[in-house]
């Protein structure tokens, strides 16, 4: 399988937690990430492997179905790279989660 092939939805939110509801929807949609088997990169950043632009839309109209029934306000945006983009990422300070050591579907060292 080619790195330019393999997509990567990265999954990036700041929901509002002022009130007691507010903290619940935001808990709810981060487990629905974790159900979904999105990877924490970062406090409020995510990222999910697929096999193919296609299967990367479908999981981009599945998680924005779930976004328009149950959160209403805050900010989410979905960025989509190539494997071989995503394997590019550096990390300047700390180390990968070890989530993120476990889902390594990058094919090439750059």
């Amino acid at each position: 399988m080619s790195a330019f092939r393999i997509m990567w939805l990265v999954v990036m939110f700041d929901l509002p937690t002022q009130t007691k509801k507010d903290r619940k929807r935001y808990r709810w949609f981060s487990k629905h990430l974790d159900a979904e088997s999105y990877v924490r990169l970062q406090y409020s950043v995510y990222a999910k492997v697929f096999n193919s632009v296609e299967s990367a839309n479908h999981g981009k109209k599945r998680l924005r179905n779930f976004l328009n029934i149950n959160v209403k306000k805050g900010n989410v945006r979905m960025l989509m790279f190539t494997d071989a983009q995503f394997g590019k990422m550096e990390i300047i300070i700390g180390e990968q989660s070890s989530q993120e050591e476990i889902v390594q579907p990058t094919l090439f060292d750059f």
